[in-house]
């Protein structure tokens, strides 16, 4: 049970660099939702529709570089030895320094792609605890499965439903934690507020250990 615990911890610290990177990316750089391609491929097409060809080109990219984020995904897990955890988080600080250092460049299309590209990368390695699928860079999924089992845990007295409900309903919560804490960012420090996203991920990283000493100890026995 403990190590469903620190997984479930796990999962939550990582949300909250999900929501971060979404509040950052909307308040910062051109309203772009960056985490989820639903909302940008809508535009695609609504700016094909009004033939806006500038934005076409960027969203076209956008759906390129996230490709590119799952295909790295899947070619880094079957080649490299590090855990695909560790691997996220590297790909997340370099995303952190790129979009830094992009932002200062002044041109919104550019800084936000390697949030792009990191986003499948975290929702790959991060898609699940505790038995339960979820995300961590998006709340759509997670809306409906804390509804529905908080439905059933009321309708039904389903203790399993009204525990798997607290999970997303807590992956929300932190989600939504790391937007605030973006958005207040963004407030003062505007663009640049993205290097403070090196605090939650440096979070993330410690309950990463803990997971991993919970397993080793389990292990251990």
């Amino acid at each position: 049970m403990t190590i469903v615990k620190r997984q479930k911890e796990l999962h939550h610290a990582v949300s909250v660099i999900g929501g971060f990177f979404a509040a950052y990316t909307v308040m910062n750089h051109c309203d772009i939702l960056a985490n989820a391609q639903t909302g940008n491929l809508i535009r695609l097409v609504v700016n094909a529709c009004r033939g806006d060809l500038g934005s076409i080109g960027f969203m076209v990219l956008g759906f390129l570089v996230y490709a590119a984020g799952n295909v790295f995904y899947a070619v880094a897990r079957k080649y490299l030895k590090l855990s695909m955890k560790i691997v996220s988080f590297i790909v997340t600080a370099a995303a952190i320094v790129l979009t830094g250092l992009l932002s200062g460049v002044g041109n919104h299309y550019l800084a936000v792609l390697p949030v792009v590209f990191y986003a499948p990368v975290q929702w790959n390695a991060y898609k699940s605890a505790g038995g339960n699928s979820s995300s961590t860079i998006f709340s759509s999924n997670n809306v409906r499965q804390a509804v529905m089992l908080l439905t059933k845990y009321v309708m039904e007295k389903d203790v399993k439903a009204g525990k798997n409900a607290r999970f997303y309903w807590a992956t929300l919560l932190w989600f939504h934690i790391g937007a605030v804490f973006a958005g207040v960012l963004s407030l003062v420090l505007g663009a640049q507020s993205v290097w403070l996203c090196f605090l939650p991920l440096g979070v993330a990283v410690y309950f990463y250990y803990r997971y991993q000493t919970a397993k080793i100890n389990a292990f251990a026995k």
